[in-house]
């Protein structure tokens, strides 16, 4: 069965006030592009703030956090995987979920590998690059430029809010989930120009101020838009496989009209 594809733009009250928005969005990314050149080989500064694990460094070029809650909270400095570099997270269940908050002031660069056998979330409010050579494989992947609360997260209150001038999340790699698991990708502006796979599962591009994740029962991702931002814009350039699941794109730039488009297979 073919996925469900769902998309949701937010516009402007005329085609030349869209067209700006859309364009200003584009350019964004752009822009911030250059900045994530700078970053270190593997995440630094790691600190558990709740739950239980363990990191260490086994190489110069590999980092493992060892999981033994359901829930585990860390502060980095930075995150950022280099070519070549690999960080590893091993979790007691498929259904364990490690929050990775950012708190210095660079953008996260994975160019590496990122593998974990549950759900890892990446927050970083000064963007999220996944390059070229960027190979993923997790049970699911949020990575997020809109915070979380450390008590939202603990009760499973997956609420994400941003200041209302957030950056972007931007995939140039390859983001896979395994089998009825999830890639959901939510910042002020959204790109995929890579590849993201998530088979019976949910694949969510989300691009607002303020954002909701449920994972429903169903093993689907349920994901809503609860707030607005300026010039929000979420956007696929190459290849989103969700195979039997669900693909959703959803923008919200808080202007007087909205267009709703599905495709829904016959």
């Amino acid at each position: 069965m073919k996925p469900v594809v769902t998309a949701l733009y937010a516009c402007s009250p005329c085609a030349q006030n869209r067209h700006l928005a859309a364009g200003t969005a584009v350019l964004s990314i752009v822009l911030l592009s250059p900045l994530y050149s700078l970053g270190a080989d593997l995440p630094t500064g790691g600190r558990v703030i709740q739950g239980s694990g363990q990191i260490s460094a086994p190489t110069n070029s590999q980092l493992v956090i060892d999981q033994a809650s359901n829930k585990l909270t860390l502060n980095w400095q930075s995150f950022d995987i280099g070519t070549g570099n690999k960080v590893t997270f091993k979790q007691p269940s498929a259904d364990a979920i490690a929050l990775n908050r950012v708190l210095g002031a660079d953008g996260s660069k994975i160019m590496g590998q990122l593998n974990a056998n549950g759900r890892v979330f990446l927050v970083n409010p000064n963007g999220v690059l996944f390059g070229q050579n960027a190979q993923v494989n997790v049970g699911a992947l949020v990575a997020s430029t809109l915070d979380i609360s450390d008590a939202d997260f603990a009760a499973g209150n997956y609420r994400f809010k941003g200041n209302g001038s957030n950056a972007s999340i931007i995939n140039q790699g390859s983001l896979n989930a395994t089998d009825g698991g999830a890639i959901a990708l939510l910042g002020g502006t959204v790109s995929n120009q890579g590849v993201i796979v998530a088979n019976r599962g949910t694949v969510a591009l989300a691009a607002g101020n303020a954002v909701t994740l449920d994972f429903a029962g169903d093993g689907l991702l349920n994901v809503q838009v609860d707030e607005a931002t300026v010039n929000a814009l979420a956007e696929n350039h190459q290849l989103i496989k969700a195979d039997g699941g669900q693909v959703l794109l959803t923008a919200h730039a808080g202007m007087p009209c909205s267009r709703l488009s599905s495709i829904t297979p016959a």
